[in-house]
């Protein structure tokens, strides 16, 4: 089983942030152990022996293990305060990380930030009074172009230490990231350090009461996709940035015969998507898959023949679309379609959509469910919308179904089945 609990495209190239530290070098091994050769990032600061000795190892390692390695020397700026450099640092990081991502077409950058990462975050916001959705990081997120990764917030430092010393994986432990301001180090140095199991236990169990929102909306999308197949957008667009990242790329792999790379592109397209006043509209994502909103649900389609439609008919007339064919030219009262209701509307079953049956109003899907209608049959089947915006009529599912009406409808269907 994956230690890192997250799945790569075959065909994908990853990259890893490397300062051979405990942390770094333990994601770059679960990496490989499930299969993936990652380029490595190392950014070289110029400052001390420890990282210069880190440097050399890295090159080390990544020539043993055939691995693609990538340097940027930085050299400090003079006269900056430390707070300055540390903020140097990071954006000097970053903007490397970006230029080996377009460089390599990447499909998301990977950073070993683990649990003491979080509760020193979580400490220092604490601290300045400082309120937010998230303590921590969160565990997938954007910057620009890139999707960064975070797999190991779960793993204490002692944890990945364990793990490196078990599987004798090199590192050095001496070195910190350089960008790191000195209040975190002394959050680390003097708090977290000297934490006990109880004390570990009771922070994170605080910091979950204070998430407890954002858990319990979490807990409701998952149940969603292991349910129905399908996500609440309201529930989605509640999520904080990265969590709605997360969400959508275990949604659609999920749902995709093969891996689906999403990008920042694609997650804002989503995202518009979700927000469109439209109720009715789908997003190609690759090839054939396309992300679908029918009203306030999202669902997948993975051979674009299932996609909602919305046809307009003028008056009574022929019709044939990918969907169905029709021939109402002779009228189609025996449907309870009336010439006064032209135009009206043909489209594909919505969630929201109510039917009268047995003289009492039922949901079309859930009619179509219990008459044994397949999924993908259901996808499809058409709802009759007269120019009052009322629903007319919906074609009853029957397995056995005898055509006994003078008008003519036939479904497109890749079974048998047709009415």
């Amino acid at each position: 089983m994956s230690l890192l609990n997250y799945e790569f495209g075959p065909k994908n190239t990853y990259l890893v942030a490397c300062t051979y530290g405990p942390d770094s070098m333990a994601l770059l091994d679960m990496m490989q152990q499930d299969g993936v050769s990652p380029v490595v990032c190392f950014v070289d600061f110029h400052i001390g022996d420890n990282l210069a000795s880190a440097r050399k190892e890295v090159e080390k390692y990544c020539q043993e293990k055939n691995l693609v390695l990538e340097i940027y020397d930085a050299y400090p700026p003079e006269g900056k305060n430390e707070k300055e450099i540390a903020d140097w640092a990071r954006q000097t990081r970053y903007h490397f990380f970006l230029e080996c991502f377009k460089k390599h077409h990447a499909a998301a950058l990977f950073i070993a930030h683990h649990l003491d990462d979080v509760i020193e975050n979580y400490l220092l916001l604490k601290q300045h009074g400082i309120k937010g959705q998230h303590y921590g990081w969160s565990r997938v997120s954007t910057y620009e172009e890139m999707i960064i990764v975070r797999p190991l917030l779960n793993y204490s430092r002692e944890d990945l230490k364990n793990y490196c010393n078990t599987h004798n994986i090199p590192y050095n432990d001496k070195f910190s990231n350089y960008e790191e301001a000195s209040q975190r180090s002394l959050v680390r140095r003097d708090v977290v350090s000297k934490l006990n199991e109880v004390e570990r236990d009771q922070i994170l169990e605080e910091m979950k009461k204070k998430d407890a929102e954002i858990s319990s909306l979490n807990r409701v999308v998952k149940h969603d996709i292991a349910t129905t197949g399908e996500l609440s957008i309201r529930s989605l667009i509640a999520l904080p940035p990265g969590d709605f990242a997360e969400t959508i790329i275990d949604f659609v792999n999920a749902c995709c015969p093969t891996h689906v790379t999403i990008t920042p592109r694609i997650l804002k397209e989503i995202r518009s998507l979700c927000l469109a006043p439209e109720a009715n509209k789908t997003l190609k994502l690759q090839g054939s898959y396309y992300i679908v909103k029918e009203y306030d649900v999202l669902s997948i389609d993975i051979d674009g023949l299932h996609l909602p439609y919305s046809y307009v008919l003028k008056e009574p007339c022929k019709f044939s679309c990918p969907a169905f064919d029709l021939d109402f030219t002779m009228g189609a009262e025996d449907r309870r379609i009336l010439p006064e209701d032209y135009p009206i509307t043909v489209r594909s079953a919505l969630p929201a959509d109510v039917t009268t049956y047995g003289g009492y109003l039922v949901p079309v899907r859930r009619m179509l469910s219990a008459a044994g209608c397949p999924p993908e049959l259901m996808r499809i089947w058409p709802v009759f919308v007269g120019k009052n915006k009322k629903i007319l009529y919906v074609p009853r599912y029957d397995r056995n179904f005898v055509e006994y009406h003078k008008s003519k409808l036939n479904i497109h269907v890749p079974s048998e089945e047709k009415e």
